[in-house]
């Protein structure tokens, strides 16, 4: 019997922000840090939760950091580049529109895409979450929520990842706050499993977050 997953409101509304940054930003295909901002900008109880743990983990300063690329400035500053001159923040740059500058054109959302990166965290998050409730460590649940989306830009080798990093936000301390929610009050937050392997349920997954996409 095939399983049918759905995904529930606040899974749709994440993934209508991240499209809406990816937007903004002029981006050609969805990535993590996209997805981060969406998570930031469609807030629910979830994300007040992680924001409660890390109140450094705001919208502003997360797109600040994508514009600036400031998860390379680490790589920069090693081959003695000046970053601070080289990463000067977008809005810098923009400012230059009322001085004789033309406008840009209006933006399209990115089609249907996403980057490699973000493509390979959410099959391992997706992947790991359904063993932790295969397990029992953490309670079924009958939707796919915005918590694999959370679990997803969390894992090491993303993009967010790097940008939490950047802007001084503990990956590790997110990721336990949003197991924690998902285990429930009074409950202890299992431990995130290191690798994954690929099943029907990262298919699954892809396919709602291919709809999702579009739909936005």
């Amino acid at each position: 019997m095939t399983r049918v997953l759905v995904y529930d409101d606040s899974f749709a509304a994440v993934m209508a922000a991240s499209q809406e940054q990816a937007t903004r930003l002029g981006a050609d295909a969805y990535g993590s840090e996209h997805v981060l901002l969406g998570l930031l900008t469609a807030a629910g109880p979830l994300t007040e939760q992680v924001v409660r743990v890390e109140p450094g983990l705001e919208v502003q300063v997360v797109r600040s950091a994508v514009e600036r690329s400031a998860d390379d400035a680490v790589h920069l500053q090693r081959l003695g580049i000046d970053t601070e001159r080289l990463l000067a923040p977008a809005s810098e740059a923009a400012a230059g529109v009322g001085e004789g500058r033309a406008p840009s054109r209006a933006r399209r959302p990115p089609r249907n895409r996403h980057t490699p990166e973000w493509q390979q965290a959410l099959n391992s998050a997706s992947v790991k979450l359904s063993r932790l409730h295969e397990s029992g460590a953490l309670p079924r649940r009958r939707k796919v929520t915005s918590a694999v989306l959370w679990l997803a830009v969390l894992e090491p080798g993303t993009r967010a990842h790097r940008l939490l990093a950047a802007v001084d936000v503990d990956a590790e301390r997110v990721r336990v706050a949003v197991l924690s929610a998902l285990a429930g009050a009074g409950a202890v937050a299992p431990a995130w499993p290191e690798q994954a392997r690929a099943g029907l349920l990262t298919r699954l997954v892809q396919g709602l977050l291919a709809r999702a996409n579009t739909a936005g």
